[in-house]
């Protein structure tokens, strides 16, 4: 037999350590789930989540079928349309969301209710899409119209690309295919969700209606779902329970 140096032993116990660590972590299980994100929207938003879905597809852990579909429909009309399809489709998703802005829709707070009756998740944006792609690089503290968003959101993504490449240059439209990667690479995810929550909680302590909820976005909620499979399918076990539950 070989005699190995102290080199070589040190390595194989480095090694051997390694792979008792592995062995002790728990396994994850692999997770399969289906996503219906329908969009009011038919460039920003779905151009954002099939770029997060193929991020997604590259993990070997869990299984994501996520079906964007840009609808180009406001409110209501949005929800009802889903709803149908769901319907007399006889489709099955693990999750189904709705995805839209408040713009100037007045039957914005009817829609979110509307979502709730169908048991349809809501992710909705006071007043625009652009603000939980803003929120990836500054607080937004003040009530916000959609053109100041565009403007804000352009300013900073040109400000970072600036910082890469002086001479880089950058217009915001709503036809940008790579607004993921922007946000995402020059931004911070992790601060648009903390942002995100601190704007729910002011809106929660504010007691107004949605449409009155300036600046607010529930968009995270649906990123958080799909960035954390084998906490989401948790989540829909114990909603089945529960409604399991009120029906005996």
């Amino acid at each position: 037999m070989k005699k190995l140096s102290l080199e070589e032993i040190v390595k194989e116990e480095e090694l051997h350590a390694q792979r008792i660590e592995q062995e002790s972590q728990p396994k994850k299980r692999f997770v399969k789930l289906t996503f219906l994100i329908a969009t009011e929207g038919t460039q920003t938003e779905p151009n954002y989540f099939n770029a997060l879905k193929k991020e997604l597809e590259k993990s070997n852990r869990f299984s994501i079928d996520i079906s964007v579909q840009g609808k180009g429909k406001p409110t209501t009309t949005l929800v009802n349309k889903v709803y149908r399809q769901i319907e007399y489709n006889h489709q099955e998703y693990d999750r189904i969301w709705v995805v839209f802005d408040r713009d100037e829709f007045s039957d914005f707070d009817e829609a979110i209710q509307q979502s709730a009756d169908y048991k349809i998740n809501c992710a909705w944006s006071n007043e625009s899409f652009e603000l939980w792609l803003l929120l990836h690089f500054k607080d937004v503290s003040e009530h916000t119209n959609r053109k100041d968003l565009c403007n804000l959101l352009e300013a900073a993504i040109r400000n970072e690309l600036h910082k890469i490449d002086p001479n880089t240059l950058y217009d915001y439209s709503k036809g940008d295919s790579e607004i993921y990667e922007h946000v995402t690479k020059l931004g911070s995810e992790t601060d648009a969700f903390a942002r995100a929550e601190t704007l729910k909680n002011k809106s929660k302590e504010s007691s107004n209606a949605p449409s009155a909820q300036n600046p607010c976005t529930h968009v995270d909620e649906l990123v958080f779902e799909l960035r954390h499979p084998e906490l989401t399918a948790e989540k829909i076990k114990d909603e089945e329970k529960a409604n399991a539950q009120k029906t005996t």
